[in-house]
Protein backbone atom coordinates (compact mmCIF):
# COMPACT_ATOMS: atom_id res chain seq x y z
CA UNK A 1 0.00 0.00 0.00
CA UNK A 2 2.78 2.37 0.92
CA UNK A 3 4.65 1.52 -2.28
CA UNK A 4 1.52 2.28 -4.34
CA UNK A 5 1.08 5.70 -2.69
CA UNK A 6 4.76 6.49 -3.23
CA UNK A 7 4.53 5.50 -6.92
CA UNK A 8 1.44 7.72 -7.49
CA UNK A 9 3.16 10.70 -5.84
CA UNK A 10 6.28 10.18 -7.96
CA UNK A 11 4.27 10.09 -11.21
CA UNK A 12 2.37 13.26 -10.20
CA UNK A 13 5.59 15.18 -9.49
CA UNK A 14 7.16 14.03 -12.75
CA UNK A 15 4.16 15.23 -14.77
CA UNK A 16 4.19 18.61 -13.05
CA UNK A 17 7.85 19.19 -13.94
CA UNK A 18 7.23 18.46 -17.62
CA UNK A 19 4.16 20.69 -17.67
CA UNK A 20 5.96 23.77 -16.38
CA UNK A 21 6.68 26.51 -18.94
CA UNK A 22 10.28 27.63 -19.13
CA UNK A 23 10.64 31.38 -18.64
CA UNK A 24 12.88 33.15 -21.12
CA UNK A 25 14.77 36.28 -20.20
CA UNK A 26 13.94 38.91 -22.84
CA UNK A 27 17.52 40.16 -22.62
CA UNK A 28 18.87 36.79 -23.72
CA UNK A 29 16.07 35.92 -26.09
CA UNK A 30 17.34 35.00 -29.52
CA UNK A 31 20.91 34.52 -28.28
CA UNK A 32 20.85 30.78 -28.45
CA UNK A 33 23.97 28.74 -28.82
CA UNK A 34 25.15 28.50 -32.39
CA UNK A 35 22.86 31.32 -33.60
CA UNK A 36 24.47 33.64 -36.21
CA UNK A 37 23.28 37.20 -36.69
CA UNK A 38 23.22 38.42 -40.28
CA UNK A 39 25.07 41.68 -40.96
CA UNK A 40 24.66 43.86 -44.02
CA UNK A 41 27.43 46.05 -45.44
CA UNK A 42 26.64 48.72 -47.98
CA UNK A 43 29.26 49.65 -50.55
CA UNK A 44 29.02 53.10 -52.08
CA UNK A 45 30.36 53.19 -55.62
CA UNK A 46 31.44 56.66 -56.67
CA UNK A 47 30.74 57.50 -60.27
CA UNK A 48 33.69 59.09 -62.08
CA UNK A 49 33.28 62.78 -62.77
CA UNK A 50 32.56 63.44 -66.42
CA UNK A 51 34.53 65.94 -68.44
CA UNK A 52 32.54 68.76 -70.09
CA UNK A 53 32.71 66.97 -73.46
CA UNK A 54 31.65 63.64 -71.94
CA UNK A 55 28.76 65.35 -70.19
CA UNK A 56 27.64 66.94 -73.46
CA UNK A 57 27.83 63.61 -75.31
CA UNK A 58 25.66 61.98 -72.66
CA UNK A 59 22.99 64.64 -73.19
CA UNK A 60 22.92 64.68 -77.01
CA UNK A 61 20.09 62.97 -78.88
CA UNK A 62 21.04 59.82 -80.88
CA UNK A 63 22.23 60.46 -84.43
CA UNK A 64 21.58 56.91 -85.64
CA UNK A 65 18.28 55.02 -85.52
CA UNK A 66 17.19 51.58 -86.67
CA UNK A 67 14.91 51.25 -89.66
CA UNK A 68 11.50 49.76 -88.87
CA UNK A 69 11.60 45.96 -89.10
CA UNK A 70 15.25 46.07 -90.12
CA UNK A 71 18.66 45.89 -88.38
CA UNK A 72 19.97 48.62 -90.68
CA UNK A 73 20.98 51.94 -89.07
CA UNK A 74 20.02 55.27 -90.59
CA UNK A 75 21.88 58.53 -89.98
CA UNK A 76 19.72 61.51 -89.03
CA UNK A 77 21.63 64.23 -90.85
CA UNK A 78 19.80 67.21 -89.37
CA UNK A 79 20.31 65.91 -85.84
CA UNK A 80 23.99 65.22 -86.50
CA UNK A 81 24.51 68.75 -87.81
CA UNK A 82 22.90 70.15 -84.67
CA UNK A 83 25.00 67.91 -82.42
CA UNK A 84 28.19 68.84 -84.27
CA UNK A 85 27.31 72.50 -83.83
CA UNK A 86 26.96 72.00 -80.07
CA UNK A 87 30.27 70.10 -79.94
CA UNK A 88 32.08 72.87 -81.81
CA UNK A 89 30.62 75.56 -79.56
CA UNK A 90 31.76 73.72 -76.43
CA UNK A 91 35.25 73.05 -77.84
CA UNK A 92 35.60 76.74 -78.70
CA UNK A 93 34.48 77.75 -75.21
CA UNK A 94 36.84 75.29 -73.50
CA UNK A 95 39.75 76.42 -75.69
CA UNK A 96 39.08 80.05 -74.83
CA UNK A 97 38.93 79.25 -71.11
CA UNK A 98 42.14 77.21 -71.35
CA UNK A 99 43.95 80.09 -73.03
CA UNK A 100 42.75 82.66 -70.48
CA UNK A 101 44.85 83.54 -67.45
CA UNK A 102 42.97 82.73 -64.27
CA UNK A 103 43.61 82.21 -60.57
CA UNK A 104 40.82 80.48 -58.66
CA UNK A 105 40.20 78.54 -55.50
CA UNK A 106 39.18 74.93 -56.05
CA UNK A 107 36.98 73.62 -53.27
CA UNK A 108 36.93 69.89 -52.45
CA UNK A 109 34.15 67.67 -53.74
CA UNK A 110 35.19 64.62 -51.70
CA UNK A 111 35.97 64.28 -47.96
CA UNK A 112 39.64 63.40 -48.51
CA UNK A 113 40.34 66.36 -50.82
CA UNK A 114 41.78 69.72 -49.74
CA UNK A 115 41.18 73.33 -50.73
CA UNK A 116 43.53 74.31 -53.56
CA UNK A 117 44.65 77.51 -55.23
CA UNK A 118 44.87 76.92 -58.99
CA UNK A 119 46.68 79.06 -61.56
CA UNK A 120 46.08 78.71 -65.30
CA UNK A 121 48.62 80.27 -67.67
CA UNK A 122 48.91 80.12 -71.45
CA UNK A 123 51.54 80.73 -74.12
CA UNK A 124 52.26 79.61 -77.67
CA UNK A 125 48.79 78.14 -78.21
CA UNK A 126 49.02 75.89 -75.16
CA UNK A 127 48.22 76.15 -71.48
CA UNK A 128 49.08 74.58 -68.14
CA UNK A 129 47.33 74.63 -64.77
CA UNK A 130 49.13 74.51 -61.45
CA UNK A 131 47.27 73.71 -58.20
CA UNK A 132 48.66 73.87 -54.68
CA UNK A 133 46.97 73.07 -51.37
CA UNK A 134 46.07 76.44 -49.84
CA UNK A 135 43.26 77.10 -47.37
CA UNK A 136 44.50 80.61 -46.48
CA UNK A 137 44.91 82.52 -49.75
CA UNK A 138 41.37 81.90 -51.00
CA UNK A 139 39.29 83.49 -53.75
CA UNK A 140 41.88 86.19 -54.56
CA UNK A 141 40.53 89.62 -55.46
CA UNK A 142 43.70 90.52 -57.42
CA UNK A 143 45.67 88.25 -59.76
CA UNK A 144 47.90 89.34 -62.62
CA UNK A 145 50.90 88.29 -64.67
CA UNK A 146 53.68 90.67 -63.62
CA UNK A 147 56.22 89.34 -66.08
CA UNK A 148 56.35 87.00 -69.08
CA UNK A 149 59.20 86.17 -71.42
CA UNK A 150 59.83 83.27 -73.79
CA UNK A 151 63.32 82.02 -74.62
CA UNK A 152 63.20 79.14 -77.08
CA UNK A 153 60.84 76.50 -75.70
CA UNK A 154 60.96 77.97 -72.19
CA UNK A 155 58.54 80.59 -70.92
CA UNK A 156 59.22 82.46 -67.68
CA UNK A 157 56.29 83.93 -65.76
CA UNK A 158 55.91 85.88 -62.55
CA UNK A 159 52.36 85.86 -61.14
CA UNK A 160 51.07 88.16 -58.40
CA UNK A 161 48.17 86.98 -56.21
CA UNK A 162 46.50 88.98 -53.44
CA UNK A 163 43.46 88.06 -51.36
CA UNK A 164 41.74 89.44 -48.31
CA UNK A 165 42.18 87.05 -45.41
CA UNK A 166 39.33 84.54 -45.30
CA UNK A 167 39.76 81.94 -42.58
CA UNK A 168 37.24 80.27 -40.29
CA UNK A 169 40.01 79.64 -37.75
CA UNK A 170 40.78 83.37 -37.48
CA UNK A 171 38.84 84.92 -34.55
CA UNK A 172 38.25 88.20 -36.39
CA UNK A 173 41.82 89.45 -36.00
CA UNK A 174 42.50 89.52 -39.74
CA UNK A 175 39.26 90.98 -41.08
CA UNK A 176 41.22 93.59 -43.05
CA UNK A 177 44.33 91.44 -43.53
CA UNK A 178 45.91 90.32 -46.77
CA UNK A 179 47.40 87.10 -48.08
CA UNK A 180 49.85 87.99 -50.86
CA UNK A 181 51.99 85.61 -52.88
CA UNK A 182 54.33 85.59 -55.85
CA UNK A 183 54.52 82.54 -58.11
CA UNK A 184 57.42 82.01 -60.50
CA UNK A 185 57.03 79.48 -63.32
CA UNK A 186 59.77 78.02 -65.52
CA UNK A 187 57.64 76.39 -68.20
CA UNK A 188 58.78 74.21 -71.09
CA UNK A 189 55.92 74.74 -73.51
CA UNK A 190 57.13 71.98 -75.86
CA UNK A 191 56.94 69.26 -73.19
CA UNK A 192 54.24 71.18 -71.29
CA UNK A 193 56.06 70.75 -67.99
CA UNK A 194 56.69 73.53 -65.49
CA UNK A 195 58.65 74.11 -62.30
CA UNK A 196 56.89 76.43 -59.87
CA UNK A 197 58.22 78.40 -56.92
CA UNK A 198 56.11 80.48 -54.55
CA UNK A 199 56.92 83.16 -51.99
CA UNK A 200 54.59 84.60 -49.37
CA UNK A 201 55.30 88.32 -48.95
CA UNK A 202 52.26 89.14 -46.81
CA UNK A 203 50.07 86.99 -44.58
CA UNK A 204 48.01 88.08 -41.61
CA UNK A 205 47.42 84.44 -40.64
CA UNK A 206 51.14 83.54 -40.76
CA UNK A 207 52.33 86.85 -39.35
CA UNK A 208 54.20 87.94 -42.50
CA UNK A 209 54.27 91.73 -43.09
CA UNK A 210 55.06 93.24 -46.50
CA UNK A 211 57.69 96.02 -46.19
CA UNK A 212 58.19 96.65 -49.93
CA UNK A 213 58.41 100.38 -50.64
CA UNK A 214 56.38 100.42 -53.87
CA UNK A 215 53.18 98.44 -54.59
CA UNK A 216 54.25 95.16 -56.16
CA UNK A 217 51.28 95.15 -58.54
CA UNK A 218 52.50 98.47 -60.03
CA UNK A 219 55.99 97.22 -60.91
CA UNK A 220 57.23 98.65 -64.26
CA UNK A 221 58.56 95.23 -65.47
CA UNK A 222 61.85 96.78 -66.62
CA UNK A 223 63.77 97.55 -63.42
CA UNK A 224 64.79 94.99 -60.81
CA UNK A 225 61.85 94.13 -58.56
CA UNK A 226 62.99 94.43 -54.94
CA UNK A 227 60.83 92.94 -52.21
CA UNK A 228 61.08 93.20 -48.43
CA UNK A 229 59.03 91.63 -45.65
CA UNK A 230 59.45 90.40 -42.12
CA UNK A 231 58.12 87.56 -40.02
CA UNK A 232 58.50 87.98 -36.29
CA UNK A 233 61.97 89.41 -35.66
CA UNK A 234 63.38 88.21 -38.99
CA UNK A 235 63.64 90.43 -42.07
CA UNK A 236 63.90 89.11 -45.61
CA UNK A 237 64.82 90.60 -48.98
CA UNK A 238 63.99 89.19 -52.40
CA UNK A 239 64.60 90.36 -55.93
CA UNK A 240 63.61 89.49 -59.46
CA UNK A 241 65.74 90.64 -62.38
CA UNK A 242 63.77 90.88 -65.65
CA UNK A 243 67.05 90.78 -67.58
CA UNK A 244 67.81 87.35 -66.10
CA UNK A 245 64.49 85.59 -65.58
CA UNK A 246 66.21 82.21 -65.55
CA UNK A 247 67.45 83.05 -62.04
CA UNK A 248 63.90 83.25 -60.75
CA UNK A 249 63.08 84.94 -57.44
CA UNK A 250 66.43 85.37 -55.72
CA UNK A 251 67.09 85.56 -52.00
CA UNK A 252 70.36 86.03 -50.10
CA UNK A 253 68.97 83.73 -47.43
CA UNK A 254 67.54 80.26 -47.57
CA UNK A 255 65.44 80.50 -44.42
CA UNK A 256 62.66 82.80 -45.61
CA UNK A 257 59.09 81.52 -45.09
CA UNK A 258 57.38 79.83 -47.97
Amino acid sequence: MVKRIFLIAFIFCLGSSFGQTKKVDPKTKGKGKGKTEATTTQTVVEEPELSPMEKLESELLPEWVLEPNSPKKVLLKDRKRKNDSLRLALRTKLKKEAMTFAVKTKYPKKPNEKIQLCINISAKDTNITYCVNDSICKDPEVAKVLYEKSVGDTTFMLVYVDAFTKSKSDPGLCNAGHETKLFFARWNTKDNKAIWKQKTISSCIKGVTNMTKEPVANWDKSSVLNLSYHKGSNFYDLKFDPEHPELGIQSPKDSEPK
